[in-house]
């Protein structure tokens, strides 16, 4: 790698590799630039929060950087691809063979930023940013969360087509606070929040439980929230995730989100009839989730705990392998460079793919149906020095139950 080592990687063997420091301070940049909005109020953060320019030692031992950063250096920091593992040359962006440190969605969310901020005409027509939870979500720290969302474009049929992904992001209480942005993909959590609710509603019992822990209410009241329960349940089935806020309004009284879980309070009071409702009755409950990414520069992912976790880039390594196994076989291809060279790869990696083509049957249908260990990964995959051919073997070695 030839020029100056950008902030947040250093050089190994004339490779990118990742300065987990640093990285850490490139990604509170571009988090805090979609916070604040301004590179003017960014810089003034950064210096409150202490976080300074990459500092360099020359072969004389001579050290520079480690200054607050100028606006300059932070526009060339908020539009430098390399930190969404791509690399420019002249004005076309190529993969890279480093690690991205930012994902794709927040590094368009903060281009889109720029180039609105730059007077830059934005194509896409604008509305309203109201969401499902709006003013209902809280962080972990106990800040609201507000909507926010990134535009990426793709090409669709010769042409281009925008699409529009939305966020719940923590909103700073203050130019002091220095706590840690969080950000959680808005209709996944919606979905989430909406089950876990008419779960809730359709239970009765538990229903019945609550209200009679939390207040002294006449048989016939409870009788009338049990049915404005149920009738509510019934709205969130039949839209799903068109599912409009005002269904929520007064019944969801706030979600603070903790450490794997939702932390739902409701306030069944405002679904009592007009003409009865008087005092509020809180009931709390819980749903758990995982948060899990594929890797720095993929899409979040919110889901229940035992939902699946199918792995794109783990079920390519397994579908490439068969592919590739058949084609030697059947004499499509004659040698594994000759695959190698067709498919663009390195010397090495269509044979270490290879022994995956023998993978136990049961083993190759959950990955295929994301039922993997959490800790099996197509880097783990690459990176085994031998896979036995024995099923019984396989299943010890990656971790999945004996048949």
């Amino acid at each position: 790698m030839g020029g100056a080592v950008p902030m947040g990687y250093d050089v190994n063997d004339k490779a990118l590799i990742v300065n987990p420091v640093e990285a850490e301070a490139i990604r509170t940049i571009f988090a805090e630039y979609l916070a604040v909005g301004s590179v003017r109020e960014l810089s003034d953060r950064l210096g409150a929060l202490g976080i300074v320019s990459k500092r360099r030692t020359d072969r004389y031992g001579r050290t520079t950087g480690g200054k607050s950063f100028s606006r300059g250096a932070l526009y060339n920091i908020l539009r430098n691809p390399v930190y969404i593992g791509k690399t420019r040359h002249k004005d076309e962006l190529h993969d890279g063979l480093h690690d991205a440190i930012i994902d794709d969605a927040a590094w368009q969310q903060v281009q889109d930023q720029l180039a609105d901020h730059g007077g830059k005409k934005i194509r896409a027509s604008r509305r309203s940013a109201k969401r499902l939870l709006d003013g209902l979500l809280y962080d972990s720290k106990g800040r609201p969360m507000r909507t926010t969302y990134a535009i990426k474009s793709k090409r669709s049929g010769g042409t281009e087509q925008s699409q529009r992904y939305w966020y719940y992001t923590s909103k700073p209480t203050s130019s002091d606070d220095q706590c840690r942005i969080e950000r959680f993909p808005a209709g996944e959590v919606e979905r989430l929040v909406l089950r876990g609710l008419k779960t809730r509603l359709d239970d009765q019992s538990w229903l019945t439980r609550q209200i009679r822990s939390a207040v002294d209410l006449d048989p016939s009241s409870i009788t009338d929230i049990l049915r404005s329960a149920d009738s509510l349940s019934n709205q969130i089935a039949d839209e799903s995730e068109h599912t409009d806020a005002h269904h929520l309004s007064g019944l969801v009284d706030r979600i603070d989100l903790s450490k794997e879980q939702f932390c739902v309070r409701l306030d069944l009071g405002a679904i009592q009839p007009t003409e009865k409702a008087e005092l509020p009755i809180h009931v709390d409950f819980e749903i758990p989730f995982q948060k899990r990414q594929a890797g720095q520069a993929r899409p979040i992912i919110i889901a229940p705990p035992d939902a699946p976790r199918p792995d794109r880039d783990l079920i390519n390594l397994v579908a490439d392998a068969i592919r590739w196994s058949a084609e030697l076989l059947d004499g499509t291809s004659g040698t594994i460079r000759q695959i190698e060279n067709r498919e663009g790869l390195r010397s090495g990696s269509v044979s270490r793919a290879l022994p995956l083509a023998w993978l136990a049957p049961d083993i190759s249908t959950a990955i295929l149906e994301g039922r993997q260990p959490e800790h099996l990964t197509a880097k783990k995959l690459r990176s085994l020095p031998e896979l036995p051919l024995d099923w019984y073997e396989q299943r010890r070695i990656l971790g999945f139950p004996h048949q």
